[in-house]
């Protein structure tokens, strides 16, 4: 699940670059009390106001995009995010690039004592 998220935000990044004079994409992972957050951060053209709340729908293209695909990568990301207690978000400015972000709980410390356990045994 968490493969699927970060492959789809940083696809998405990079498929949208277009011409900028820098083309750089970069992949965050923070900490919280209760929360990790990853960001994908890119110099692409940046989002368009208008079409800022339906980025994360399926199917949704900004006006002029160039990259192919089915655009379902950014409804992916927000419902598996969703279905594991997280959220979507993003900071974007036209011309200076777009920053997409989740954020998902962390797993309480008995979820993850099992998951050790799961791994140690498997090995």
């Amino acid at each position: 699940m968490l493969t699927s998220i970060v492959a789809n935000l940083a696809r998405n990044a990079l498929e949208h670059l277009g011409d900028a004079a820098v083309c750089r994409v970069v992949i965050r992972v923070l900490g919280a009390n209760d929360a990790v957050r990853i960001e994908v951060e890119d110099t692409g053209p940046g989002i368009a106001p208008a079409i800022e709340k339906m980025v994360f729908e399926p199917h949704v293209r900004a006006s002029g995009a160039r990259a192919p695909g089915s655009r379902l990568g950014l409804a992916t990301v927000q419902r598996l995010t969703e279905a594991h207690g997280g959220r979507v978000g993003l900071r974007a400015v036209v011309g200076s690039g777009s920053l997409l972000w989740v954020e998902l709980p962390k797993a309480s410390p008995e979820a993850a004592h099992l998951c050790e356990a799961r791994s140690s045994t498997s090995a």
